[in-house]
């Protein structure tokens, strides 16, 4: 399927003539819903409204909105390109030119994240920002050659699924602080990678129970810990450099590997989690959550 596909003379504003990002979503779901692909447009704007801080992605000069729900008839995109940059909300230094609004009906879950995929990596193309941002009126940005040649991936690949690499851990890490970092961004594990971000090992929940919870570290008389690995020369787990402790046995996928694949290599291996190389750098990391939430999540 072509991009272009996606788009419809009636569902694109062009220019786009708002001031900040709620503006911009509302007209391009009320050309949505005049055009039929939206057949309950309170919902929908109730949906978007709650959904814009979370359901964003920010390429370049492009917000892309995305939303998925049963009163979506089909895959579709509305598109306004604004004559200077609307920000993100009256208080965020974000900004862009360019506003995408991509929805689709929850059964095609697969299509909608290969076409958002797909839309990104349009927007991180400067000569695609450049032909939109430049023309006069939606004819002329439909008529864009180079529009008109980009393709929508036929299958869900890793890179369509995965959370793009936004925390690890050194080696020289200590436990304490890979624990806090944990508890704080909410995350079962964290890569451990060298300084030119070759994957070394994994840090785990696992790892955090085995040496630091009291059952398993226990005070001795002299007042040092003692855990089932090696001691830190202070004796205190906490102190303990990840590269102690970290599982190093991992597997890494690529991002250009397809989702059912690694999804069958999840189960076959029982694996909860992948990280995510390119070139043998760390790009990103891939659960078993991650699959459920993009596919299955509303």
């Amino acid at each position: 399927m072509r991009l272009i596909e996606l788009l419809d003379r009636d569902r694109i504003a062009v220019p786009l003539e708002v001031n900040n990002l709620a503006d911009a979503a509302d007209v391009l779901a009320a050309m949505l819903t005049r055009t039929g692909v939206v057949t309950d447009e309170e919902r929908f704007r109730d949906l978007l409204s709650t959904g814009l801080p979370r359901d964003l992605v920010t390429v370049g000069q492009a917000f892309l909105l995305h939303v998925r729900m049963d009163a979506v008839q089909r895959l579709a995109a509305a598109v306004g390109v604004a004559p200077q940059p609307i920000r993100r909300h009256a208080d965020s230094e974000q900004e862009a030119r360019i506003v995408m609004l991509l929805v689709a009906p929850p059964r095609e879950s697969s299509a909608h994240l290969r076409a958002l995929s797909a839309l990104a990596r349009a927007m991180s193309r400067q000569e695609i920002v450049d032909v939109m941002v430049s023309a006069a009126d939606p004819e002329e940005l439909l008529g864009a050659p180079s529009l008109a040649e980009l393709e929508v991936p036929g299958h869900l690949a890793v890179r369509h699924v995965m959370v793009h690499r936004r925390l690890s851990l050194r080696p020289d890490t200590t436990l304490g602080e890979a624990s806090r970092l944990m508890v704080a961004h909410r995350v079962d594990a964290l890569p451990v990678v060298s300084e030119d971000d070759e994957v070394l090992g994994l840090v785990t929940h696992h790892e955090l129970l085995k040496y630091l919870l009291p059952a398993y570290v226990k005070r001795e008389t002299t007042g040092e810990f003692r855990s089932e690995g090696r001691r830190a020369a202070t004796g205190d787990p906490h102190a303990l450099p990840v590269r102690d402790v970290m599982d190093r046995s991992v597997l890494c996928i690529s991002e250009d590997q397809t989702l059912a694949e690694v999804a069958n290599m999840m189960v076959t291996r029982d694996v909860e989690r992948f990280p995510v190389v390119r070139e043998g750098k760390l790009v990103g990391f891939l659960t078993r959550g991650d699959i459920v939430r993009r596919l299955f999540g509303r």
